[in-house]
């Protein structure tokens, strides 16, 4: 039924109550039980009537009303720029436009104005057919609207407002596109969610006379170090004419690029390729002369600078602690992507932006005496803090005592270096070591004075169950300190050698015998004498030959150190310490003396906390570092540092050749970052098997690897905004927070010297972050995001940030020289409109609108009749008529 009155040009608002009319059957039923005893033809008439009255009231309740077709009424609004970056020549085009094309337009088409600035102001609160366009202009003119801002938004909100609902809507905007104020994307929805057309006319751009500037430096905001990229500088000559001038491009600090040339007319570019070698960030800036002052009147702008941040690429510090060994750990790790710089220890990175150069940091045997503690603790905020990777491969100068006990590089490994043996054989693990101290007539003086000095930095260096005694020499031995344990003798040494006098001969032999008898009534398992003197000995040489032997025979080790040079027997002392493996040492300067003893002395110190002994490491448990690795294939070691494994450490790699489970391999997450400790070296004094063993590469790549700075997979698009006197930050993730995340941000300067400004983030969309930088100056800052989850930092990322210098003092309208085309070009696009239009496709295609007319003005009034009707045939009906 409503198919077939649409051909009519008919329609049911509310259709819905056309079912009612199942319910006529019904009504037809009870009519003619209602009325037994009444003739056939007034029933039947009494109930058309009924049922027409019903079906009436039907049609009235359905909506049913006629359609008539029409055309669309057309609405035009000039909305028009006021503000300053629009000069007063370009105000008088935009009105000379207006009235060219109010002319042009068809006369039904109602129009009005609107203007803008910084706000917006309706100058025809009603639309109307006949503008008064002269008239209008006088209320412009007396408008007291801000032009120091151009806000397009607030000027589309406005027109919006004015505009028949019902009609065909144009507007026509005149604007040179530069808005500094507001939000225009926000306005184009509710235009287009309105149908609305806008045709977007710009003034011509007056160029001004006598000047010349650089428009802009253009470099990538983020490149990968060793890429290729195009530094453009963009020269503007607003000149009538050519310029000759010089042109000068600066990377850093010097040049990098000089033009002497004639710069034409309108926009120039200059290009000059660069391939970045080095990380973080690089500045280019751009420095424009030109000699005839009348054809650049204004000399501020002849100067233009930009940054570039270089990401680089994965790279690793191996730190060389085994000084006269060849390295075989770097080779391991070669890789195309990968860059591995080698240093020595005392090249240890003094500075956290040193550290952060890397994403992982290897130290192969590094002495404890090459770091300082600020070193190490840098180390351990690089690896807590900032994510970064360590490495710790062992060796014999990995010492606990007077080593990395207690220092913030054993709090970041994943095990304690404890030194010595199980206790059942602790004591076979003591060192002894005896100082015999020549005495004679020549040591008088500073000498002896060193001497003493020596022993007493000597005693420091050794653990407490260490044995240490003096024995000194003339032509007889006299035991100054008897050799114990050093808590027993570390009291009363000074008050010992305050006793000792320089006089009399020279006679080595029965010092070394006197040396040799007291470590022969210890247990001990390293033993080490040092003998210093300054002239020759009377004992003949075939004596000092057996006395070698018996040094030999008992593992003890003699080094000797020569005081002078020609009274000494410099070959004596060279063959005593040749054939014990020992060290010879000859110096002439006393003051050196102690230094070179407490070294000496170091190495013999430190083999109380390694064991060496052959063995294979055996597999603990399954680790990803591991991984393709299987328990026969690895080779045998033959010494390790002795470690004792921490709490929640994964423990891959273990050996139990000392009656107890010993970590050969342990790692585990600190903070941010990871570590991983290997036992025993990467060199051949102890891994000699497994240099030439086929897994050595890929085990090491596998250990460094898993060490790493973890990759953030998460993406942030950064924008700096100045207005004014605010600096603002935004912040944009590239993928939505969960619920229980947040994102924290720290500003830290270039050099990471402190721990930075935590910022104040306030979030106005679902992904996106602002913060004010008020006060920050300007420059080149590292910007560390962190998301966090119930405390724990989840995901870590650096990246870094340039804060512009505030160019406050130029007003935004007067900054502006250009037409933004490409804001004017996308509005008109948006809403389907078109850019600079001739006058004559400034229209709407006209559209016919169907008006729906009501039908219950009739349908009522019949609805009444019929039932008075109804009522006068019934009471006929009761009169027997």
């Amino acid at each position: 039924m409503i198919n077939f009155l649409n051909e009519f040009d008919y329609q049911f608002t509310n259709p819905d109550y056309l079912k009612f009319l199942y319910a006529l059957p019904v009504f037809w039923i009870v009519s003619i039980f209602a009325y037994r005893h009444v003739s056939v033809l007034k029933i039947i008439l009494s109930t058309f009537l009924r049922s027409f009255v019903f079906l009436l009231v039907i049609l009235v309740l359905g909506g049913f009303s006629g359609k008539e077709k029409s055309k669309r009424e057309i609405s035009a609004v000039y909305l028009m720029d006021m503000s300053d970056s629009i000069t007063l020549e370009g105000k008088e085009w935009m009105w000379n436009y207006v009235k060219e094309l109010d002319g042009v337009l068809d006369e039904k088409i109602k129009k009005g104005v609107v203007i803008f600035g910084g706000e917006s102001k309706v100058i025809t609160p009603t639309l109307t057919e006949d503008l008064k366009l002269e008239e209008i202009l006088g209320k412009v003119t007396d408008s007291n609207i801000s032009t120091d801002r151009t806000d397009i938004a607030s000027g589309l909100m406005a027109t919006l407002g004015i505009m028949p609902e019902d009609s065909s809507k144009i507007v026509v905007l005149l604007s040179d596109g530069n808005e500094n104020q507001g939000k225009v994307e926000k306005a184009l929805t509710m235009a287009t969610g309105n149908d609305v057309k806008v045709f977007v006319v710009s003034p011509p751009d007056i160029r001004e006379e006598g000047e010349i500037l650089i428009k802009k430096v253009a470099v990538p905001r983020e490149i990968n170090e060793g890429e290729m990229f195009k530094v453009k500088v963009v020269i503007d000559n607003r000149n009538d004419r050519a310029v000759k001038g010089n042109l000068k491009l600066h990377k850093g600090g010097g040049i990098l690029q000089e033009w002497d040339t004639e710069f034409k007319n309108g926009i120039s570019v200059f290009e000059v390729p660069y391939q970045s070698k080095e990380q973080g960030f690089i500045k280019f800036k751009a420095d424009l002369d030109i000699k005839d002052d009348e054809l650049d009147l204004d000399k501020e702008n002849n100067s233009k600078f930009a940054y570039v941040n270089v990401s680089g690429k994965t790279r690793l510090l191996y730190i060389n602690g085994a000084k006269n060994q060849k390295m075989y750990l770097p080779d391991a790790l070669k890789d195309k992507t990968i860059a591995v710089e080698i240093k020595t220890p005392d090249q240890i990175p003094k500075t956290l932006k040193e550290y952060l150069k890397y994403d992982s940091i290897i130290f192969s045997n590094v002495s404890r005496d090459f770091i300082s503690a600020g070193q190490m603790t840098l180390l351990e905020k690089y690896v807590k803090d900032y994510g970064g990777g360590f490495v710790m491969t062992c060796g014999a100068n990995i010492t606990a005592e007077g080593g990395y006990s207690g220092t913030k590089i054993e709090e970041i490994l994943p095990v304690k270096i404890i030194g010595g043996e199980p206790p059942k054989k602790k004591k076979k693990t003591r060192l002894s070591l005896v100082l015999i101290i020549d005495k004679s007539g020549s040591m008088l003086g500073r000498k002896m004075l060193f001497a003493k000095k020596a022993s007493i930095e000597l005693i420091k260096q050794l653990k407490v169950n260490d044995n240490f005694g003096i024995v000194a020499f003339d032509t007889a031995p006299y035991t100054i300190v008897e050799l114990k344990k050093k808590e027993e003798v570390q009291k009363e040494i000074i008050r010992k050698l305050s006793m000792l006098k320089a006089d009399g001969g020279t006679d080595i032999f029965p010092a070394m015998d006197s040396a040799y008898r007291q470590i022969m009534r210890t247990d001990s398992k390293v033993n080490h004498v040092i003998l210093l003197s300054d002239g020759n000995t009377k004992s003949i040489y075939y004596h000092y030959n057996r006395m070698i032997s018996k040094f030999q025979q008992a593992n003890i080790t003699v080094s000797t150190i020569a005081l002078g040079t020609w009274l000494v027997n410099t070959k004596l002392l060279e063959d005593i310490a040749k054939k014990t493996k020992g060290q010879f040492y000859q110096i002439t300067d006393i003051i050196r003396l102690p230094r070179l003893i407490v070294k000496d002395s170091e190495h013999f110190v430190s083999q109380s906390d390694f064991h060496e002994e052959h063995f294979y490491p055996t597999i603990n448990q399954e680790s990803q570092i591991l991984k393709g690795i299987y328990d026969k294939q690895f080779p045998p070691l033959k010494g390790h540092t002795i470690t004792e494994a921490k709490e929640n450490v994964e423990v891959p790699l273990v050996t139990n050749i000392m009656g107890k489970t010993d970590p050969i391999l342990a790692n585990w997450r600190y903070g941010l970052g990871k570590v991983v400790v290997y036992a025993s070296d990467a060199n051949a004094r102890w891994s000699s098997k497994w240099i030439n063993w086929a897994m050595f590469n890929k085990f090491w790549s596998q250990v460094v690897r898993w060490s790493m700075r973890d990759i953030s997979k998460a993406n942030y698009d950064i924008k700096v905004k100045t207005d004014d006197d605010t600096v603002s930050l935004q912040i944009e993730p590239s993928s939505l927070l969960k619920d229980d995340t947040k994102l924290e941000v720290r500003l830290l300067s270039p050099d990471y010297i402190e721990n930075g400004q935590k910022l104040l983030l306030k979030q106005v969309a679902p992904k996106r972050y602002i913060s004010e930088l008020n006060g920050v100056n300007p420059g080149t800052y590292n910007l560390k995001i962190s998301r966090v989850r119930r405390g724990k930092v989840i995901d870590l990322k650096t990246k870094g940030l340039i804060v512009p210098e505030k160019t406050a003092t130029i007003p935004l309208e007067y900054a502006v020289k250009d037409n933004n085309i490409s804001q004017l070009n996308n509005i008109a696009e948006i809403t389907g409109g078109k850019y600079n239009p001739l006058k004559e496709e400034i229209t709407v295609e006209e559209q016919e609108v169907i008006i729906s007319k009501g039908l219950e003005g009739f349908l009522i009034p019949l609805a009444l009749l019929l039932f008075i009707i109804d009522i006068a045939v019934r009471k006929l009906n009761r009169q027997g008529n």
